[in-house]
């Protein structure tokens, strides 16, 4: 947490000299100890958020892959001589507890080409996919299991 006082303090101030950094540290370092002392800040609980902004990212990146992946899949449907649609139904329960984390779920689901999150009712999701190729695996995805690090994550006090 120091470093991101720091960080601020570089930011906000708009100029790098060894003055505003050492008068940096010095304030940085007093905000740090006064939260950790009067406020009773604890030091552990502080990489949480930075750890919850990493999975965020990492999530994001994980949309773009898929949706990469999916989009070459649905290409090859396309543009084939031999037109070969399978669309299919799909009900899967998940384990995920939260429901920000579920609707989380059913929009990327959304998001990646030829899949449609149809409903979802408590821990029951029914999509409807494209062909057999794209609803193989999906109750396991990626998807699912990156969010379940981050619900996991956000359990821990």
């Amino acid at each position: 947490m120091f470093f991101l006082y720091l960080f601020l303090w570089l930011i906000f101030s708009r100029q790098l000299s060894v003055e505003i950094m050492v008068a940096g540290v010095v304030i940085s370092a007093a905000i740090y100890w006064f939260a950790c002392t009067c406020m009773n800040y604890k030091r552990a609980s502080s990489h949480k958020p930075i750890r919850l902004l990493f999975l965020a990212i990492q999530y994001a990146l994980i949309i773009l892959w898929e949706t990469a992946k999916a989009n070459i899949i649905v290409f090859k449907v396309v543009f084939s001589r031999t037109i070969k649609v399978e669309p299919r139904i799909v009900y899967f329960r998940t384990n995920l507890k939260s429901s920000a984390l579920r609707v989380t779920l059913a929009s990327s689901i959304n998001l990646t080409p030829g899949t449609i999150s149809i409903s979802l009712d408590d821990d029951l999701f029914c999509v409807h996919c494209l062909n057999g190729e794209v609803a193989e695996g999906i109750e396991d995805s990626l998807f699912v299991r990156h969010l379940k690090k981050i619900e996991n994550l956000k359990k821990i006090e």
